[in-house]
């Protein structure tokens, strides 16, 4: 079907090899009955490989196809990013209410477990409550804005680093590419990373949030909010899994910052987000001259006379 991680790339390489005309004679070629033939040529036309008229199949430059098909992917993905971001935060909009009418019908049962908390201060007095009340062995943290921490609270930060150690515990930030290419910020960064934490940048996080343990979810009471003044803590599987699987699919394609590597993969991914070379160099832990290398490795890698060329390139070929 469309999307599907794996097209059926060796029927393609057949029909492209033989150009046949229509199914039947593909099927023939391929020594496969023409159902299975079609099934395959349906999925392949889907991720706009080829086009299926019919019986008829008419072909596409495969640089094109691979075009096509990875504006398709793209487009599913963000779709399906869409509707999970909707249905969180139509959930933010309701929890609270839903939370008192369960309080009020329910007296004899247990109340939704949902805590709110206001001020300039909610998003760490929340944190500090929940943690002092169960430490957390896992943290997630989307942090769209990360200004009112460029300086680090050195008693808050030892709390939060002893939390986060020992086996089993771990705790993972996927921050803005702004906050992380600010030069105010760089001293922070490299005490969070030396404190054990993970930290991944992508160009807009989506909203501020953060998930404990795949059970409890800190959610700002406006949806969207960077920096929210008015947070609020619910305990649901439901909504924890919810926001698990938004962090999980932008946490995949973004970057780790200060990760060593031999390949231009975060270096492009960075330079996509914004960044300048400089900026995405340093953040990688490399110099800017072995940031330009590897630059100049990936266009002869290639095949890319510009840098358009190569975004081009480097897109299709990580889409496969």
């Amino acid at each position: 079907m469309p999307g599907s991680a794996d097209p059926p790339f060796e029927l393609l390489r057949i029909a492209l090899r033989s150009r046949a005309a229509t199914v039947a004679e593909l099927a023939g070629l391929a020594l496969r009955s023409e159902p299975e033939v079609r099934a395959d040529l349906v999925e392949l036309a889907g991720e706009g490989l080829l086009v299926l008229d019919g019986d008829r199949i008419r072909y596409r430059a495969p640089a094109e196809g691979v075009a096509e098909a990875v504006r398709h992917r793209v487009e599913d993905l963000g779709a399906e990013m869409d509707r999970r971001l909707a249905a969180l935060a139509a959930l933010v909009d309701q929890v609270p209410g839903l939370a008192r009418e369960w309080s009020t019908g329910a007296e004899l049962l247990q109340p939704l477990d949902v805590e709110i908390f206001h001020g300039p201060e909610a998003v760490v007095d929340l944190w500090h409550l929940r943690q002092g009340r169960e430490p957390s062995r896992r943290t997630d943290v989307m942090l769209p804005d990360a200004s009112r921490l460029y300086v680090a609270d050195p008693d808050m930060q030892q709390v939060w680093h002893d939390a986060i150690r020992g086996e089993g515990r771990h705790a993972r930030v996927l921050a803005a590419l702004e906050d992380a290419t600010h030069p105010e910020a760089q001293e922070r960064i490299a005490q969070e990373l030396a404190g054990g934490v993970q930290i991944r940048l992508m160009a807009a996080p989506p909203s501020w949030f953060w998930i404990t343990d795949a059970s409890t979810v800190a959610l700002p009471l406006v949806w969207g909010e960077r920096w929210p003044t008015s947070v609020m803590a619910v305990r649901s599987h439901v909504v924890a899994d919810l926001a698990g699987w938004l962090f999980e699919r932008l946490w995949e394609q973004a970057v780790p910052v200060d990760v060593e590597s031999d390949g231009w993969d975060s270096l492009l991914v960075l330079m996509r987000g914004g960044a300048t070379l400089e900026a995405a160099s340093r953040l990688l832990g490399i110099s800017e001259r072995t940031g330009r290398r590897r630059l100049a490795a990936a266009m002869e890698h290639y095949g890319a006379a510009s840098m358009l060329a190569l975004g081009v390139a480097w897109g299709a070929a990580r889409s496969r």
